[in-house]
C-alpha cells in the first residue's frame, strides 16, 4: 500500500470525509445547540475582559471561545446561506430573526466599545501599544459574537422537532 493510500485510510478513520459528503449533499442533520454557544460566549467574554489586564491569559481564552464558535454555523439549527434545498419559510424566518438579533447585539457592543476603549485607555493609563493590541482583540470578540449569537437565538427561540 502506498503512502497516499495509507493517508486516505487514516483520513477516513477520522470521519471528516463523511462529514464533508453530508455537508456537500445537504443531508446533514441540523441540531439545536443550546449550551455550547453560551459556553463559547462566556469563555470569549472572560477572555476579552482579561486581555485588558493580562494578555497571556486573555488572548488564548478569546481564541478558544472563537474556535468553539467556528463550528456553530456547520452544525447549528440555522441552514447555511446559499442553500435552497430543504429551506422553507420557517427556516428563512428563523435565519432572518437570528441575524437581526445578532446584528443588533453586535452594533450595540461595537458602539459601546467605541466609547469604552478610549475611556478605559485613559483611566487605566494604557500606552499606545496596549491600545493598538486591544483593538484587534475586540474585533475578534465581535467575530465570535457573529458566529455564536445566531445559533444561540435560533436554538432557544424554537423547540427541537423529533424528526427534523
Amino acid at each position: 500500500m502506498s503512502l497516499p493510500e495509507r493517508l486516505d485510510d487514516l483520513a477516513r478513520l477520522t470521519g471528516i470525509p463523511q462529514l464533508g459528503d453530508l455537508i456537500a449533499t445537504g443531508t446533514q442533520r441540523r441540531r439545536h445547540l443550546r449550551w455550547m454557544p453560551m459556553i463559547a460566549l462566556v469563555v470569549a467574554t472572560v477572555g476579552i475582559i482579561a486581555v485588558g489586564s493580562n494578555i497571556q491569559i486573555g488572548m488564548p481564552m478569546l481564541f478558544v471561545g472563537e474556535m468553539i464558535a467556528f463550528w456553530f454555523p456547520l452544525f447549528g439549527p440555522i441552514k447555511p446561506w446559499g442553500t435552497l434545498a430543504g429551506v422553507d419559510e420557517r427556516d428563512r424566518q428563523l435565519r432572518r430573526d437570528a441575524y437581526f438579533t445578532t446584528f443588533t447585539v453586535i452594533s450595540a457592543v461595537a458602539i459601546l466599545g467605541l466609547f469604552a476603549l478610549p475611556a478605559l485607555a485613559f483611566v487605566a493609563a494604557w500606552d499606545r501599544a496596549r491600545l493598538i493590541f486591544f483593538m484587534p482583540a475586540f474585533a475578534a470578540y465581535l467575530m465570535c459574537l457573529l458566529l455564536t449569537i445566531p445559533t444561540l437565538h435560533a436554538s432557544w427561540a424554537t423547540r427541537p422537532l423529533e424528526d427534523e
